[in-house]
Parts: C-alpha cells; structure tokens; sequence
C-alpha cells in the first residue's frame, strides 16, 4: 500500500514523495560582456578596491575580469561598504609563479596585495623552473610578496602571527586560492583528498570573515554534481571535506586557465586539465549566503513509525492522515531538530505490512534527507538531528524500537538522491 503518490517507485520498493525539477549546473553564469578566462576575484569592477557586482560595467574588461551572477547579492548580505572590498589575495601551490605573475600588475593598480608562495625552497625551484626568476622579479617589482617553502596544508605556520612574529597581527586573506592541488609523483585518490583536506583545514585558520577560499580542479575531481554514489567514492569529496572544516560550499563556476601550466607532477612541464575544470568556491556560513541545490551536500537515513489501528495512538496536534503522507513528519524535522540552514527533505516513503515489518502493526518507513543549504552539513552534525529527530517524532506517534539510533549515511552530492532511490527501486541506473 503506497500513499497518495504519482510513482511507485520506492526505497526497497519506496515510492517517490516528490519530482525535482531539473537544475542547470552551474550557481552562476557569465555575463555575455565578459570573456570566459581565468577567474581569479569576483570581479573586478575600477581601480583602487575591489567590490562583487552583478555585471561587468565595460565590454573592454581585461583578460581577468569576470561577473558570477550567484555573487549578485553580496551588498545587501554585509552591512558595510567596506565589507566586501578585497585587499589580500593569497595563492598557494602555484608551479613556476606563471599565474601570479600575469596578475601582479593589475592586482598592484586595484590596491590590493599578492601573497605568491610555492612549495619548493628558491634554490630549487630555479633550478627546476625555467621562468622561476623572471616570474618571481615580475611579481616582486609589482609591489607583492613572492614566497618560498611555504607549505599550503600548515599556512597558520607563516601567517598565523605575522609571519612568525609573535608580536605582530595574524594575517587574515579575503581570497586563497589553489590551483589544480595535486599530490607530487602518480598518486591515488586517497593521496589527493587527504592534500585538499589539510589545505581546507589550513586555509580557514587564515581566511578573513567574510573571504572566500577558491579551488580550481579538473572535471569529475570535485565530485559536488555526481549522480551516483559510485561516481562521488571515485572523486576527491571537495564538499565534504569542506563541510568537516566548517566551510559551505557557495558556488562552482567554469575555470579557463590563461596562464602557464607548469609542474606536471613536480617538473617543469605542462599537464592537462580534461574538458571543464571547475572553480569550487567555498566560504564560511553567514546564514544568508545559500548554495544552489545541484551543489548541496545531504546526510540520510530511515524513520520507521508504527501506525496504529485508528488515531488513538497519535498527537491531535497531527492527524494519522498528515504523518503517513510525510509532510507533517518533515515539518517536525524542520521546525524543531536542526539549525536554520539546513534543509530538511522526506523524498520517499512506504508501508510494511504485518507480515512484512514481521511485528504486530503495520510500519510506516520514511526516507529522512538533511540538505546543506545555508549551513554545512556533516555525518556527526546528522547523526545528531537524527537523534533529536527521533525524540520529536515519538512525541506525536510511536516509533519502531528497533530501528531507533542507527547512525546516518555518509554524507552524498544531492543529484544522487533520486537517482540512488531509483536504483534501489529497479535495479538500473
């Protein structure tokens, strides 16, 4: 017996609650005015300071302008004017200094300051670069900081206070930025997460409130629109990483890089990038700053609740009616078991039968969905609302005990939702 549903389709034979209307991929697009080049701040918009807008205000933007419409609205999200201005960039991991260097000039005529660091020592890397001192002199006589043997998985170490200085200020980014991290020699997934997850958990310490730390990676490395689990295990995990480090992520755009691509594996040679590299942007929660659904990050797990033989068993404030159709259940979650930001889902529900929950009452079984959409989302942050949730629920209906406290799904991109549950309905893909 399926409950008022357009499908028959269901989680072991759960049927879906609702359609999802399709999304495109993308948080943002370009502006027709600006040329699709390397994205290095959004955007640039006149001289001296740099302010998000929504468009660009000149067809003759240089090489590095860009507009993203998903930044439209950063005014209205901070109070001050000043709020939104960048003033230090860093960039970490950045070959033979090829990219800072095409930027220094311009960043130096917007007031804003280029800290440029590698991980090799300077010694090493002029001998293994072969634009190392000609990159480095173009970015120091623009007024920056060109910067050796600067680890990006320990960046608190040399700007934490100053530089090492225990008397100065810590030095706090508006932008870091990585370009194409990559684990040095022929590495595994398992090598790669674990760089991008020590330099999310790096950068934070030095990213400023309101900054923004950019990850440019290759098509399928972010693993943030995969439509099946097996793709997502097969990527780096960018969200979820982020996610365990207190990040949101607000946006993924697409990223040309306009610049010399060097330090193939740690030599002075270029490498390939595959069709769409992907800019991932990740922030830290403001409670207004919302990431687009294709994009989101959810945690998952059943509800199994024993429906009584009349409305005896259950809260006047819900009718037996409003709890089996999945909306009250979802608007119990919502109201009253997880933070604002965090959007709570009941995508997929069914009935067991006696004979089926093997127990003396029929059980209702819904598919519970925490979605990160102004809040990140975690397995521990889940498991959390999930015990909450099962307090909250039984208050109105009983629960079925032994299906109470087990732990949620590992987090998973939420466009593999419905395809997962169609797969656990059918058997294809």
């Amino acid at each position: 017996l399926f409950i008022g549903l357009s499908r028959s389709l269901s989680w072991r034979a759960i049927s879906l609650g609702r359609k999802t209307a399709s999304r495109p991929m993308l948080a943002g697009s370009l502006h027709d005015g600006c040329r699709r080049r390397a994205e290095w701040v959004s955007p640039i918009c006149q001289r001296q300071r740099l302010t998000f807008r929504r468009y660009a205000t000149t067809p003759t933007a240089s090489k590095w302008e860009f507009a993203v419409a998903a930044a439209a609205d950063r005014k209205h999200i901070f109070s001050s004017e000043d709020a939104d201005i960048i003033r230090k960039i860093l960039v970490c991991g950045d070959g033979d200094l090829s990219y800072c260097a095409e930027i220094a000039a311009e960043l130096d005529q917007l007031g804003i300051e280029l800290y440029a660091t590698v991980l090799e020592e300077e010694d090493i890397h002029n001998q293994v670069y072969k634009y190392s001192r000609s990159n480095t002199g173009a970015i120091a006589s623009s007024g920056h900081k060109p910067m050796f043997g600067v680890d990006a998985t320990t960046l608190s170490k040399y700007f934490g206070n100053g530089d090492g200085d225990d008397d100065s200020e810590p030095i706090l980014f508006d932008r870091i930025q990585f370009n194409f991290p990559h684990w040095r020699g022929k590495a595994n997934n398992r090598y790669n997460r674990q760089l991008l997850n020590d330099f999310l958990q790096s950068a934070v310490t030095v990213l400023s409130p309101r900054g923004e730390i950019h990850v440019a990676l290759c098509d399928g490395q972010g693993g943030c629109s995969a439509t099946s689990l097996q793709e997502w295990k097969g990527s780096w995990t960018a969200s979820m990483f982020a996610a365990e480090h207190g990040l949101l992520l607000a946006r993924i755009f697409p990223y040309e890089a306009q610049y010399n691509l060097s330090s193939h594996r740690g030599v002075d040679r270029p490498f390939k990038l595959g069709n769409s590299p992907k800019m991932h942007v990740f922030v830290k929660p403001n409670g207004v700053i919302k990431t687009p659904r294709d994009i989101q990050l959810c945690c998952r797990h059943e509800l199994h609740i024993v429906i009584p033989d009349d409305d005896d068993g259950t809260s006047a404030i819900c009718s037996l009616d409003q709890i089996l159709a999945g909306d009250a259940i979802e608007n119990i979650i919502q109201q009253n078991c997880v933070p604002d930001g965090v959007r709570v889902e009941v995508p997929a529900r069914k009935i067991l039968e006696i004979h089926e929950s093997h127990g003396s009452a029929r059980v209702a079984v819904f598919l519970v969905v925490y979605c990160s959409e102004r809040y990140p989302v975690t397995r521990e942050m889940a498991d959390e609302w999930r015990a909450t949730a099962e307090l909250e629920v039984s208050k109105f209906i009983p629960l079925r005990e032994n299906r109470r406290g087990r732990t949620v799904s590992h987090p998973f991109p939420y466009p593999a939702l419905h395809p997962e549950i169609k797969y656990h309905t059918t058997g294809k893909r």
